[in-house]
C-alpha cells in the first residue's frame, strides 16, 4: 500500500472556491488524494475546478464533514499548523524533523493534517483536537501565506521524506474518535467524585485534559484498560452513601 493513502488533508472553513481548487492541485502532485472539507458552503463553483486543472478527481472524491471531529474521527495521528505561536500553541520548531517522523509512521497509521482558515486559522477549541502543531519559519514576523502555498510546504516536504523513510514499527493506535470518548469518560468520572478543577474553571480544565491525551501515542488497549478503571470508580461511587446520609 502506499504511505501516502493513509494521508489526509483537512481544510477547515476554506472561504474561496479557488484555494480549494488550487490545494486540490497540490495533493495530484505530491502524491495524495484525500482532501476533507469541513463545513466549506458554496465550493463546487467554476473558479474551483478551473484553479483544480488536472485534479478534478480530488474535488471529485473529496469528504465534507459539518465538524472538526467528525472529520477527524479515524485518523490516528492529527497534525494542526498555525503561524502563531502562544500558550496554548505548543509549536515543533523543527517541522522538517516531525514531518519526517510522519513518513516513517505513515507507513502503518492513519494521519490528517488540519489547515485553518484563511482569515485566522484553526481556533482555540479546534486546537484541541490536534495532537502535534507544527509551524513553518519564514523571513517575517508574521508570516501570511496562500493557504495552497502552506499545504504544498506540508506535503511536498512529507513527499520527498517518504523516499527515504523506514517504517516505524505498526502500532494499533487509538482514533481520533476515540480520544474522543476517553477524554468523556474522564470527565464524566471525575465530576461523579466531586473534582473540583483549579480557579473552578471546567474549560481550561478540558484543554488541559485534552493536551495531556494527546501528548502520547495511547494504544486501544490503553484506552480500554482506562475505560475499565473509569468505570470501576463510578461504580464504587455509586455504592458509597452520600455525605451526611448517615
Amino acid at each position: 500500500m502506499n504511505p501516502l493513502d493513509n494521508v489526509k488533508v483537512v481544510l477547515v472553513e476554506p472561504a474561496a472556491p479557488g484555494n480549494i481548487g488550487s490545494t486540490a492541485r497540490v495533493l495530484k502532485n505530491t502524491g495524495i488524494s484525500r482532501l476533507v472539507l469541513v463545513n466549506p458552503g458554496t465550493w463546487d463553483l467554476p473558479e474551483a475546478r478551473w484553479m483544480a486543472h488536472g485534479s478534478e478527481e480530488i474535488l471529485d472524491n473529496c469528504e465534507i464533514h459539518p465538524d472538526l471531529p467528525s472529520a477527524l474521527a479515524d485518523a490516528q495521528i492529527v497534525v494542526g499548523t498555525t503561524h502563531r505561536l502562544g500558550r496554548l500553541r505548543q509549536v515543533s520548531s523543527a517541522p522538517r524533523d516531525t514531518i519526517a517522523e510522519l513518513a516513517a509512521m505513515a507507513h502503518h497509521h492513519r494521519i490528517a493534517v488540519v489547515f485553518g482558515r484563511e482569515k485566522d486559522g484553526l481556533w482555540r477549541d479546534e486546537l484541541q483536537h490536534c495532537h502535534q502543531l507544527i509551524r513553518f519559519p519564514s523571513a517575517v514576523d508574521h508570516p501570511s501565506l496562500n493557504l495552497s502555498h502552506a499545504v504544498l510546504l506540508f506535503t511536498y516536504e512529507l513527499f520527498t521524506a517518504l523516499r527515504t523513510a523506514r517504517p516505524a514499527p505498526r502500532r494499533d493506535l487509538a482514533s481520533a474518535a476515540e480520544r474522543q470518548r476517553l477524554h468523556f469518560h474522564l470527565s464524566s468520572v471525575l465530576e461523579t467524585i466531586g473534582f473540583r478543577p483549579y480557579n473552578d474553571d471546567p474549560q481550561n480544565f478540558s484543554r488541559v485534559l485534552h493536551r495531556f491525551l494527546n501528548r502520547s501515542q495511547i494504544e486501544r488497549l490503553d484506552a480500554v484498560v482506562i475505560h475499565r478503571i473509569c468505570s470501576q470508580i463510578q461504580k464504587f461511587a455509586g455504592q458509597r452513601p452520600a455525605p451526611g446520609s448517615d
